[in-house]
């Protein structure tokens, strides 16, 4: 997500062409993790294959066709080209920081419509939207104006359900960040690319955010049900689905605040706190992994309650308190199970690719990286429907 975020903010460069993957699978070397069933050949092929096939015939015909996206922070033509060069249909996006256009604090319908009006010009249509962190820090901290917040987010829902968005991602973050004064750190991965790694160790003993201070686990669980009782009916009433990032990453503390959602059993706790059919999750594969699960068994589980509202393909290896974020065949999940664990609890909603190494020589976003994994996911689509 922060790759989206951060780095389409920056000037984009012309897209790719996505069918450089079919070669580069036959002449890259596929070792894949323990678990995995798709070796060398089989991989190349299904990536070969997915640049020959028309979107169309890969997920058409009554096949199992979840909506193939990608998490965008911009909406700069290079960026959308590239979504419609590797055959993507759907806009995922969370940099929304400028879709209320005159700063009133809250989306209208022309707002929404003028974000489609950009998408529909590469062929491509909107998804999902983020609430823009801001509007929830009044919320995440008890601040005085959080209801007058509340009063907006429903107002933005209306808007955004009257213009046909089916979701709208959220977080509950006060401490969003994803440098090294939470943990993070470069290390090096295969052929000279460079993973996003976790080491707990490197911030268990460092001081609250002064702008933050200390926040227990109780207060923000509290906040949150308030906030979420106070804009679920109005995203029932828009039709639009509401879905909430699980604490990335999941430690049950950091520097201070305590941080919810870090296990699949708060997850469900959370789900049947508030069991509107519009409250529901984003499966950030990335972070359940992190968590130590059973991954497979999460998604089947969740997804068996149709409260999956958007899915996070990626791959990690490891778990807290130490992991690194790989390449989507590198990981520690069967991506080829968990593409198949989708796809039978019926989950039919957006699939992005999220996160992904950083690549020399890459373009802004991290295209190229990004590229390969819609390439395999693709593949993997179309093999849970051969």
């Amino acid at each position: 997500m922060r790759d989206a975020v951060a780095s389409d903010r920056r000037a984009g460069a012309d897209g790719v062409n996505p069918c450089f993957l079919g070669d580069l699978a036959m002449t890259t070397d596929h070792r894949l993790p323990r678990r995995s069933v798709l070796l060398g050949p089989p991989v190349a092929s299904l990536l070969a294959g997915a640049c020959q096939q028309s979107p169309s015939n890969a997920e058409g015909g009554g096949a199992w066709s979840p909506r193939l996206s990608e998490n965008i922070g911009s909406l700069d033509d290079a960026t959308l080209r590239w979504m419609a060069q590797l055959g993507l249909k759907w806009v995922v996006l969370q940099g929304t920081d400028s879709v209320d256009r005159d700063g009133k604090g809250h989306w209208s319908e022309q707002d929404v419509a003028a974000v489609q009006e950009q998408c529909a010009g590469y062929g491509l249509k909107l998804h999902s939207l983020m609430l823009p962190l801001s509007w929830l820090m009044n919320s995440m901290l008890a601040r005085p104006d959080r209801d007058q917040d509340i009063e907006h987010i429903r107002t933005s829902l209306a808007a955004a359900g009257a213009r046909g968005v089916t979701v709208i991602e959220w977080r509950w973050s006060p401490d969003f960040r994803w440098g090294d004064e939470v943990g993070y750190y470069d290390k090096p991965g295969r052929g000279g690319a460079t993973y996003k790694a976790f080491d707990f160790n490197r911030v268990r003993d460092a001081p609250p955010f002064e702008e933050i201070g200390s926040i227990s686990r109780e207060e923000l669980w509290e906040r949150m049900i308030y906030f979420t009782n106070g804009v679920m009916d109005a995203a029932e009433a828009a039709g639009v689905k509401m879905s909430l990032h699980p604490k990335d990453p999941p430690v049950k503390a950091m520097r201070g605040v305590s941080r919810i959602l870090t296990s699949t059993e708060e997850i469900e706790a959370f789900l049947d706190a508030v069991p509107s059919p519009s409250n529901g999750f984003t499966f950030c594969q990335g972070t359940v992994t992190e968590m130590g699960v059973d991954v497979i068994d999460a998604i089947r589980r969740i997804g068996g309650r149709g409260r999956i509202h958007h899915v996070h393909f990626r791959a990690v290896r490891g778990s807290v308190p130490l992991y690194e974020e790989t390449f989507i065949d590198e990981g520690d999940v069967d991506m080829l199970d968990a593409m198949r664990a989708y796809k039978d609890v019926g989950y039919d909603l957006a699939i992005v690719s999220d996160h992904s190494p950083g690549i020399p020589g890459d373009l802004p976003g991290r295209k190229i990286g990004r590229s390969f994994s819609h390439g395999y996911i693709r593949g993997l689509v179309q093999a849970v429907n051969a």
